[in-house]
């Protein structure tokens, strides 16, 4: 059995190592508290009712050290996987560096961006898709090959417990529009896990 003399000499090693390498914290830091409320399993529908039309899930990585997060739609009650990809805490900027491909079958279409907690709690996707030569950006034709590049927006907003609304819009010579009919009123619902 340890000592707690030797636990001491343990403790005080593994400090002097974290120093060494440029690891210290002052105290634990929570970066992810604000996002917290997205974590689970939801259903995502038209804000007035009607089908499910997708499945968005978010959970944390190991200790809570990054978000993972995926979006299906549904396709005759089958999910058909729309986006895959992780947030990271940027300790410069105070928020979320993104990087998600929606190109699950070829890997030629991502999306990078910041995601960022206004002062009312919402959560915002700030999104630049980037679509390689031949893939289909969204109102576009096919892309050349130097590319193509479309800007989009998500929000969330907390409606309650286990209702989340959110919006996912596209930038277009009108401004924000609408990415898909509807997807600027809609509701995630929490999954019952039974």
């Amino acid at each position: 059995m340890s000592t707690r003399r030797e636990k001491s000499k343990r403790w005080t090693a593994l400090i002097a190592l974290l120093f060494a390498t440029g690891v210290a914290f002052a105290e634990p830091a929570r970066p992810y508290a604000p996002y917290r409320f997205l974590i689970g399993e939801w259903e995502v529908s038209a804000e007035g009712g009607g089908p499910t039309l997708g499945v968005a899930r978010f959970r944390f990585g190991p200790n809570e050290s990054y978000l993972w997060y995926s979006s299906s739609f549904l396709d005759k009650g089958a999910e058909r996987p729309h986006l895959e990809g992780i947030l990271v805490w940027n300790g410069v900027r105070k928020n979320l560096d993104m990087l998600m491909t929606m190109d699950l079958e070829h890997g030629l279409v991502q999306e990078q961006g910041v995601v960022s907690v206004e002062v009312d709690g919402t959560v915002t996707r700030e999104i630049t898709a980037v679509y390689s030569e031949g893939t289909q950006p969204i109102a576009r034709p096919p892309a050349g090959r130097e590319g193509a590049s479309l800007r989009f927006k998500q929000t969330y907003k907390a409606d309650g417990p286990g209702r989340i609304l959110t919006r996912a819009l596209r930038e277009s010579a009108q401004g924000w529009v609408a990415t898909f009919p509807g997807s600027d009123r809609l509701v995630m619902t929490r999954r019952s896990r039974g």
